[in-house]
């Protein structure tokens, strides 16, 4: 807990106080490399586009930069937030107000341990479980998403179930 009653976030993650509530979200500060990278790309697919434009090995070119010009759109802009209230989350992924979002309410969170099928390394997700019912909220590192769960269980009033998250028993 910090000094203001707050829980502390793990590293990497910020949260906004807004009206109604609180804003989780991802600190996005490797983005910008991301963004160049792509963007550098898409420039060198674009002028391959004009210079093959009169000949029929033009549309991969004019995919490939159409799919990375998009990706760089994307990560420029696009937000995932997770809006906490009282007995209510809202998870938005989107750019501005063009996007998706879902609405969790009457929960409780589970944090689930497993394994990949690939390499059998372990990972930990957080659900909200709504009348037996689970929804997918995401995946991260055993401390960091028990953090997390706290911090999502003090704004909501939801509870925390973690069953046994020893993977190695």
């Amino acid at each position: 807990m910090t000094d203001s009653g707050q829980l502390d976030l793990p590293p990497g993650w910020r949260s906004d106080a807004v009206a109604g509530g609180v804003d989780l979200r991802i600190v996005a500060s490797g983005r910008k490399y991301i963004v160049a990278g792509a963007g550098i790309l898409a420039a060198l697919a674009v002028s391959r586009v004009i210079v093959r434009w009169n000949s029929a090995a033009v549309s991969p070119w004019l995919i490939l930069s159409f799919i990375l010009s998009a990706f760089a759109l994307w990560c420029a802009m696009g937000d995932e937030v997770w809006h906490l209230e009282r007995n209510c989350v809202v998870h938005r992924t989107g750019v501005k107000r063009w996007g998706y979002s879902r609405r969790y309410q009457d929960a409780s969170l589970e944090v689930r341990p497993g394994f990949s099928t690939k390499f059998s390394l372990p990972y930990y997700r957080l659900y909200a479980v709504i009348k037996g019912n689970s929804s997918f909220l995401m995946e991260r590192g055993e401390q960091e998403l028990l953090q997390l769960a706290k911090f999502i269980s003090y704004h909501t009033g939801w509870p925390v179930q973690t069953p046994t998250l020893d993977l190695y028993s």
